[in-house]
């Protein structure tokens, strides 16, 4: 019992401490990591740092693998029930950063993705959070136009639906950047109302179909 009490104890500060380098990363981006930074911001010694992350490069892994834990976490627990079309938006728009945490977490995803060009295993992280958003994305495409998903979770998309869904990433992708430039309400009345709108001509819309836009 000590052992496991003390396992979760340790993972807990180890949480403490990439929780502090997160709100660093927010503030000054990757550069402004250091050992003293990340301990002042946590309220604890560099000594207690060490102890849970013996290099400056393994505290930016954890952190990163943390924060991309919060995000799945945040997005499974949206309701999958009822109108599809309703909680289907409710996902994307979590992906979205309308408010102060999610544009935090933005702004600290984009410092870790940058930094993953010089460091092989955040790029690593990187392309399975990206492949994870592509087959959330697939889903909500087939899903919103009807489509089916086998027993065994596999998703029988129709033609274009694998395009139509690179799209759709793309599109949150830069919608992202375009509302972290944004003023924290205008982009919470914007982000909704632009996907509503690309969703509504190049999602839901079927072939043949005019606009009503």
């Amino acid at each position: 019992m000590g052992d496991v009490m003390g396992g979760g104890r340790a993972e807990d500060g180890k949480r403490r401490v990439a929780q502090a380098l997160t709100r660093v990363v927010a503030r000054e981006g990757i550069a402004g990591v250091s050992v003293r930074a990340v301990a002042a911001e946590a309220g604890v010694s560099g000594g207690t740092v060490q102890y849970h992350f013996s290099t400056r490069v393994e505290m930016i892994r954890y952190a990163m693998e943390w924060t991309s834990a919060q995000v799945e976490q945040r997005l499974a627990a949206v309701p999958r029930w009822g109108e599809i079309r309703e909680w289907t938006r409710e996902i994307l728009l979590e992906l979205l950063p309308l408010d102060v945490e999610r544009r935090r977490e933005h702004a600290i995803w984009l410092a870790f993705v940058a930094h993953a060009a010089t460091d092989p295993m955040l790029a690593d992280l990187k392309r399975r959070t990206n492949l994870k958003l592509n087959e959330l994305y697939s889903r909500i495409v087939v899903a919103r136009r009807g489509g089916s998903v086998s027993a065994t979770g596999a998703v029988r998309p129709a033609p274009g639906s694998e395009a139509d869904a690179i799209l759709l990433q793309s599109l949150l992708d830069g919608l992202s950047l375009q509302l972290a430039d944004m003023e924290s309400e205008e982009a919470a009345e914007a982000g909704p109302r632009l996907l509503d709108r690309y969703l509504a001509l190049a999602i839901d819309e079927l072939p043949g179909q005019e606009s009503k836009i």
